[in-house]
């Protein structure tokens, strides 16, 4: 017997469950933010929330999820033809944008303490951790074209885990000092150099 997809609608109100969760996680935390108060922000009952998700900690996980899911999208594009070293540095203001954003940021920093302390979030976060460094490791691939053959595995290993880093570390130091993301034009050069040294035979 053959598992339904799910439909379109329900897809869509998955996604409104996830956006409203984020919403009250960012703003209050996940232990504070109760299952009423996310189906209030997301104008729906708890009993459909329930239908949907067995339990918040289903939702924290959807979460991160779905973000695992934009960032290895994200990737692929980059990844489609053109000059792939030429894309990246031509999206480094838009990816500072995009790391710096303190709401963002915030959320994030909170899903990794609750990964410190619930075993089951850590078991998804490791997933999609290991899931975007494979991921990175073959952009750095594709980037050093036949030069990644005479490089060995932890080069590139390494390479694609300081990439992770640079871009984590952005995102740590946007709730630490909200003005970087005012600060684009002074980070995007030495951004890219940066990128160059990771990216570049």
């Amino acid at each position: 017997m053959s598992i339904a997809a799910p439909t379109d609608r329900a897809l869509a109100r998955r996604q409104q469950v996830l956006d409203a969760a984020a919403e009250c996680f960012r703003r209050r935390g996940f232990h504070a933010a109760s299952m009423a108060e996310i189906a209030k922000t997301a104008g729906m009952s708890p009993g459909h929330i329930y239908n949907l998700f067995e339990n918040k900690d289903d939702i924290i996980a959807a979460i991160v999820e779905r973000d695992c899911e934009e960032v290895l999208a994200r990737i692929a594009e980059f990844q489609q033809e053109g000059d792939l070293m030429e894309k990246l540095l031509a999206g480094t203001e838009q990816a500072i944008d995009e790391h710096s954003e303190v709401a963002k940021a915030a959320l994030e920093l909170e899903v990794l303490a609750e990964a410190s302390r619930n075993a089951r979030l850590a078991v998804v976060v490791r997933q999609s951790q290991t899931l975007v460094n494979a991921k990175a490791q073959d952009l750095i691939r594709q980037s050093l074209g036949a030069h990644a053959d005479t490089l060995p595995a932890e080069e590139i290993q390494g390479r694609a885990l300081m990439l992770g880093a640079l871009f984590s570390g952005l995102t740590a130091l946007s709730v630490r000092d909200p003005s970087v993301s005012q600060q684009v034009t002074t980070l995007a050069p030495v951004m890219r150099r940066v990128l160059q040294v990771l990216l570049a035979p």
